[in-house]
């Protein structure tokens, strides 16, 4: 396998790629990590709760970039409710690869949910073919 880059308006770089995973419960409970794969710009993080919460009235949800283990980068994306909610937030994060996303829960400590990060990669970026 080699890496290669291709034209701008390539479908490398114009369809939106998707990295699930849980936000089990636990107070502070994270997502599974996401690493950078190439070059890429987070474009929303999506949420819907699986298991009611039994804690405060709302959550609140952050999201955390790591740029190659040295800066951490924060955004805080929604508060949810003590119901099943689906809500997504709009974000510009930029990623190198090698960088790594998570997403943080807040005190509820019995709500369990899923997580999406929506990215595209940038146009330029070396992937592998």
């Amino acid at each position: 396998m080699a890496t290669r880059s291709f034209a701008y308006d390539h479908p490398a770089y114009t369809v939106p790629g998707n990295h699930s995973g849980s936000l089990l419960a636990g107070a502070s409970a994270l997502s599974q990590r996401f690493v950078a794969h190439a070059n890429l710009t987070l474009k929303a993080a999506h949420f819907t709760t699986v298991t009611i919460g039994t804690g405060a009235a709302t959550d609140a949800k952050t999201l955390f970039v790591i740029s190659q283990g040295t800066a951490t980068t924060t955004t805080a994306l929604f508060t949810t409710t003590a119901a099943i909610y689906s809500t997504r937030a709009l974000v510009t994060n930029s990623m190198a690869r090698g960088d790594v996303a998570y997403v943080s829960k807040g005190t509820d400590a019995t709500e369990v949910g899923a997580v999406g990060l929506e990215y595209l990669v940038t146009p330029g970026a070396d992937v592998t073919a």
